[in-house]
């Protein structure tokens, strides 16, 4: 609430004194970016999107200094949907993959939806992923005993870690477990939220004094502190707003070090599905469909020990995703657009 209110006194500070914030980013961003490349003499520049306005400064001073230009996009920019994505500023997207030497996506769906519109050459298109960290400080877990330590008279306990807003919604979930003729799937499981959740989401919650009882609300903690909360838990939770079917979020891949059972909530077609399959390590499930919803949470309680077992099963497939082998993909990247 206080951080809100201060923000919402700088912009009208900003308004009142005509002041460009975005201007003066841009500008101060491209002065440091000039002098730094002075000193150091660059031999890449990269930019990343969203924001695409900080993507298009990247490629200018890439020009401008006669250097690779890297261009690496988080989130597509522009709308998308279960139909299709509609880009925003397409001439001048078309401008800068042009420009670039490498251009970077975050999912295979959204890498291919630029090449199918033209809106970069499949050449130089290339797909990464988030990846979790070798270091074993991220691997200290807590010393109490739940459910992957078996000890099966306990709930299964899930936590999601990270912010759901609305269009991350949480209501499948909620209407999966509501069923007032079963209680035994609600005693089986229980599951913690670490971060922000829309305000609607926790008052379906807290309305119904069945489902309260299975739910915990944590502050967003920082990066080390949440993989000890992924440590001390049965099982995670990612929820994939039903509209982003080209969405790989981050946190699929950066807690898998954990060899924690993982239940993924998403849009049919999404790349997260397929790979859940591939890996065995839990079930993917329509987020349109509480139904398929609650039968996927069923599989969790009932098959918990086959889907930890995955990461042992499977375990060249997961070491993909380490750091060090994410890196040696992203410098392979580096390497072809300084070639």
């Amino acid at each position: 609430m206080a951080f809100g209110f201060l923000q919402l006194l700088a912009i009208n500070l900003e308004r009142l004194f005509n002041h460009d914030s975005v201007g003066y980013l841009l500008n101060g961003i491209a002065k440091t970016c000039r002098q730094e490349d002075d000193r150091w003499h660059f031999d890449l520049i990269a930019a990343k999107s969203p924001d695409f306005r900080i993507m298009e400064l990247g490629s200018m001073l890439a020009c401008e200094c006669n250097t690779p230009f890297l261009a690496i996009y988080d989130d597509p920019h522009g709308q998308r949907d279960n139909q299709g994505f509609y880009p925003d500023d397409r001439e001048r997207q078309v401008l800068v993959t042009e420009r670039s030497s490498a251009v970077v996506f975050m999912s295979p769906f959204t890498r291919d939806r630029y090449v199918q519109q033209g809106l970069v050459d499949a050449s130089k298109a290339y797909c990464l992923t988030d990846s979790f960290p070798c270091d074993p400080a991220f691997y200290q877990e807590d010393a109490c005993v739940g459910h992957h330590f078996g000890v099966k008279d306990l709930p299964i306990r899930f936590v999601h870690l990270g912010n759901l807003p609305k269009w991350r919604p949480v209501d499948p979930l909620l209407q999966a477990l509501a069923c007032k003729d079963d209680d035994d799937l609600l005693n089986a499981i229980h599951i913690d939220f670490y971060g922000f959740v829309y305000p609607a989401g926790i008052d379906l919650i807290r309305a119904d004094h069945r489902l309260s009882r299975a739910f915990g609300f944590f502050p967003a903690v920082d990066h080390h502190a949440s993989h000890l909360a992924a440590g001390r838990a049965d099982a995670l939770i990612v929820i994939i707003g039903a509209r982003h079917l080209d969405n790989q979020p981050s946190k699929f891949f950066v807690y898998l070090g954990h060899a924690r059972p993982v239940l993924v909530i998403g849009p049919p077609g999404n790349p997260i599905e397929p790979l859940i399959k591939q890996l065995q390590i839990g079930v993917y499930c329509d987020v349109n469909d509480p139904l398929a919803v609650r039968s996927g949470i069923k599989k969790m309680v009932s098959d918990y020990h086959f889907y930890a077992a995955a990461y042992e099963r499977n375990k060249d497939l997961i070491q993909r995703y380490r750091a060090d082998r994410v890196a040696m993909e992203l410098a392979s990247i580096f390497d072809a657009a300084c070639s």
